[in-house]
């Protein structure tokens, strides 16, 4: 059922802790910035009414499975989820918007299929356990400071012939902490 942005926010009020001012105040902000008024809140997170943006996760846990039909994933939609250590991103997201996981401290390895043509702004910063990153192809836009503040980040897995590209994006170039690899099995095409 569609819910207009007042009911979302009621809701959430009694779902979410007490305490939890954090979360009001972040989807408070995100819902601010959708062009949209109706939305859907199926227990776990909400989305923008066709379900083809996940604006906020209320759940916190380890593992999490994007929606298949989702294509962005929202601002600030899993800031701060402490307990995320997996997260299963498919086939079809095109858009990972700023911050959208920003200081998930348990995240381990993130996988960007090949239908990604953009991730932006720390929207992996501060991921304090963050060590590997795969990219299935090259986005048409690779926000700088994406992974900025990843303090365990050494391996940035990349299509054959890529590496440069990356490498400039997220001004890696004289940093030897951090390799990108160009894993010879796969073409920058997304194939």
């Amino acid at each position: 059922m569609k819910k207009g942005k007042k009911e979302i926010i009621e809701i959430l009020k009694t779902t979410t802790k007490k305490e939890s001012k954090f979360e009001n105040l972040v989807l408070n902000l995100a819902l601010q910035k959708m062009n949209s008024d109706k939305f859907e809140f199926d227990g776990k997170a909400v989305y923008t009414a066709d379900k083809s943006t996940i604006v906020y996760c209320i759940q916190d846990e380890e593992e999490l499975r994007i929606p298949q039909a989702t294509k962005i994933i929202g601002r600030m939609a899993f800031t701060q989820h402490q307990q995320l250590k997996n997260i299963v991103i498919p086939e079809g997201i095109e858009k990972i918007e700023r911050e959208a996981f920003f200081d998930c401290d348990q995240l381990q390895s993130v996988v960007f299929p090949t239908s990604l043509k953009g991730i932006y702004g720390f929207s992996f910063s501060d991921c304090d356990e963050l060590k590997k990153v795969t990219f299935k192809n090259v986005p048409e836009h690779l926000g700088r400071r994406s992974f900025s503040d990843c303090d365990s980040l050494r391996e940035i897995h990349v299509p054959a012939g890529t590496a440069d590209v990356f490498r400039k994006a997220f001004r890696l170039t004289d940093d030897p902490d951090i390799l990108v690899i160009e894993d010879e099995e796969r073409k920058g095409d997304g194939k």
